[in-house]
């Protein structure tokens, strides 16, 4: 079971106290964005409320903190929980007030966003019958929750050019795994011992990709240092600044892959020959003993038996997948689910990458009364693993990127199959993503049915839009994405799939082939029909088809915003050189006073600089940036014109040319400034400062001690990048 580093929980200080800043006024509400957003704490659309991202390592959550996040969910958020496809449990609508409280009471039970957010190592995940099933090549829970406290250790985990997500998979089924995560572990034994092929560069997104093998295999004791060599050379190498082509896969393309290859071999190497990366033993598997489930009565029950349950392979024992509808679950079923343990105390519960709930353990001859107390507490759990399934990410309803309403199309299409669909072959075989932007939450590139969210623009208004993807899957070793095949307005989605459906099974029960339909067939099908359902009425036709499906107001990207994936060093950059901008228009002296220190404070946090004051800012403004050259050296007496500026003694226009010049000087430091956080300094700005300032003391760097205790993120992982730099 995971174990929540003593680290995270000394961080959780350091919060705290940017928080108290924030809403003391010392510190903007942009610039700790970029402080939150690390932490799991994104803004819900409008940005009144906020969103708290909770790891659940390899989906492994027991009874206590179901029950804990349960609490949290009623005392701090709106009562409910969200599963989500990483596994994570997610929080909503809590007031950032409230945020450092929620955490403080959940460290004591193992749980933090930690990482659920920003240019950070994600929860990683894995099978969610790892340890269980009988296909597994070998048990990956274990390693995946070792891996996860290591990475939580590292400060470099939380400071990377982009989001950073790794995926085990216990057999070559899980390929939505390990096939489109930035590292992929897939288990193998060679020679009888036990081990990884490792795969890198894959991700979905709205440019999805399926991760190269870099390694053929690996032994098990070698995985942490194969990861964080990936690690350290995406750190490294990675782009910084530019946030649409930052991600793993991106530097892979950039470099071409036999170069990364070459790089990864050679850190890999390094870390080898220092030890290597030493993770925790894998905990021996647990012994099942003998018996069959009950015979017990109605449709319901046999419908439990033949989708919700699967026999473990450890014998006697059974683990049982809730069917959670796009992911939601109250706070107070949550609590009581939780509560299941004391009357099966064998049992242990999992997420999966399905937004499902699982509880795993579970005696077989106790199967019939599980299912009788499941029924009392839950009026819409069966079916997990079907058509009625249906993956959805929350869309418009919460999220800064949503286009559509994706849970609000969810919920009509899922009355639409259990009234037409239910013991189908389409039902049984076919599955349903839902995504309400491009971007891949809900997971449309690996959906053999998928939808994103778009907007289109009819009778001059905007009228919410689906892009329709089809055929996504495994042949052998042959993996395809989800291909898109048209667009149709949300209004019609339903009815488009109720035809698709009904001529999709059809073929089925002809004997037709799944895998041979959505390879050719069925798309060639739904453009067909496509046909039918793409045109838009005007607004006095048929106001509906400009309404989106869970609404009532007519549809707008109202709310719509910059996403906060991968806040961090930059955000808060940005953030000083917008509020210097800001004051740079206003009239006041201390406007221009207020614009100077902001320019002067933007570029430190990239030299680990975290100053308490102004006067600390304009000397460390001073030393790391105009004496090293970065800056020209006439703002050199930035300090005393500061306070002239405050005291009046020289003219508006003379402090106001001075500060522009200067906020001017530093946006063209910031934009000149590489990936790395390395600046390219100017022949002029070097013969300047190599005439005027004084000759550089030679600093004696035998000593490589660095102490970063009690030092913010990101200061501490900028000092150190800064410090390895000189070594």
């Amino acid at each position: 079971m995971f174990r929540l580093p003593e680290k995270i929980k000394q961080d959780l200080e350091n919060y705290k106290n940017s928080l108290a800043e924030m809403r003391a006024g010392r510190m903007s509400a942009a610039r700790f964005k970029g402080i939150r957003v690390p932490w799991g704490i994104y803004s819900h659309r409008g940005g009144e409320a906020f969103m708290t991202r909770l790891r659940v390592p390899a989906g492994e959550i027991s009874a206590a903190q179901l029950a804990a996040l349960a609490e949290v969910a009623q005392k701090y958020g709106n009562g409910l929980l969200h599963l989500t496809t990483r596994q994570d449990i997610q929080i909503h609508n809590v007031k950032i007030a409230d945020t450092a409280a929620l955490m403080d009471y959940l460290k004591a039970y193992d749980l933090s966003p930690r990482g659920g957010g920003g240019n950070t190592v994600r929860n990683i995940v894995a099978c969610e019958a790892a340890g269980l099933c009988a296909r597994e090549v070998f048990d990956v829970q274990e390693q995946a929750v070792a891996l996860t406290e290591f990475l939580l250790r590292q400060d470099n985990s939380f400071n990377l050019p982009r989001k950073f997500k790794i995926a085990f998979a216990g057999c070559s089924r899980g390929w939505r795994s390990f096939r489109l995560n930035d590292v992929g572990l897939l288990a193998k034994v060679d020679n009888g011992e036990e081990g990884y092929e490792v795969y890198a560069g894959g991700g979905m997104g709205a440019q999805p990709r399926l991760g190269q093998k870099l390694e053929d295999f690996i032994p098990a004791r070698q995985v942490g240092a194969a990861v964080e060599a990936i690690k350290n050379i995406f750190d490294r190498r990675g782009d910084r600044k530019d946030r649409h082509h930052n991600r793993l896969k991106f530097l892979i393309e950039a470099l071409g892959f036999e170069e990364f290859k070459r790089l990864y071999r050679a850190e890999f190497a390094r870390l080898m020959s220092e030890g290597g990366v030493v993770l925790p033993e894998i905990k021996p598997p647990r012994l099942g003993t003998e018996g069959e489930a009950p015979a017990g009565g109605g449709r319901d029950y046999q419908a439990f038996l033949d989708y919700s349950v699967r026999p473990m392979k450890q014998k006697g024992y059974a683990l049982v997948t809730l069917r959670v509808p796009r992911g939601d679950i109250a706070a107070a079923t949550f609590r009581t689910i939780a509560a299941l343990s004391a009357d099966f105390p064998e049992s242990e519960f999992r997420t999966n990458q399905s937004q499902n709930l699982l509880i795993t353990w579970v005696k077989q001859r106790d199967l019939f009364q599980l299912f009788q107390k499941l029924a009392a507490i839950l009026t819409d759990f069966l079916y997990p693993a079907t058509l009625l399934d249906i993956v959805a990410c929350k869309g418009a309803l919460t999220c800064n990127l949503g286009i559509c309403n994706s849970p609000g199309l969810s919920v009509e299409i899922e009355k639409m199959i259990q009234a037409e669909f239910v013991g189908t072959e389409v039902f049984k075989k076919l599955d349903l993503k839902l995504n309400g932007c491009p971007n891949a939450c809900g997971q449309h590139p690996v959906g053999k049915i998928a939808f994103y969210g778009l907007v289109k623009r009819f009778d001059n208004r905007p009228v919410p839009f689906y892009k329709l993807l089809l055929g996504a899957g495994k042949k052998g070793e042959t993996i395809k994405l989800a291909e898109e095949v048209g667009q149709l307005p949300a209004r019609n989605v339903v009815v488009f799939l109720r035809e698709f459906l009904a001529r999709l099974e059809e073929k089925l029960k002809r004997g037709a082939s799944l895998s041979d339909l959505l390879a050719g067939e069925a798309q060639e099908l739904a453009v067909e029909i496509l046909k039918k359902y793409e045109q838009v009425p005007t607004h006095a036709e048929s106001r509906d088809f400009y309404i989106d499906w869970g609404g009532q107001e007519e549809f707008s990207l109202a709310g719509i915003g910059p996403g906060e994936c991968g806040a961090g060093v930059i955000d808060m950059i940005e953030s000083d050189l917008k509020d210097a901008d800001r004051h740079l228009a206003g009239a006041a002296p201390q406007d221009l006073y207020q614009s100077l220190i902001y320019s002067a404070r933007a570029l430190l946090v990239v030299k680990g600089l975290e100053p308490k004051n102004d006067s600390a800012t304009l000397l460390n403004f001073k030393t790391s940036f105009i004496e090293e050259g970065i800056i020209a050296y006439r703002f050199k007496d930035i300090s005393e014109v500061a306070l002239s500026i405050l005291k009046r003694e020289i003219s508006d226009s003379e402090a106001r040319a001075y500060v522009r010049e200067l906020y001017e000087e530093i946006t063209a430091a910031y934009r000149q400034m590489d990936s790395s956080f390395n600046f390219s300094l100017r022949a002029e700005i070097r013969q300047e400062a190599a005439r005027v300032a004084p000759a550089e003391e030679r600093v004696d760097q035998t000593e490589i001690l660095m102490d970063l205790r009690g030092i913010k993120c990101p200061i501490n992982y900028v000092k150190a990048k800064l410090r390895l730099e000189t070594m």
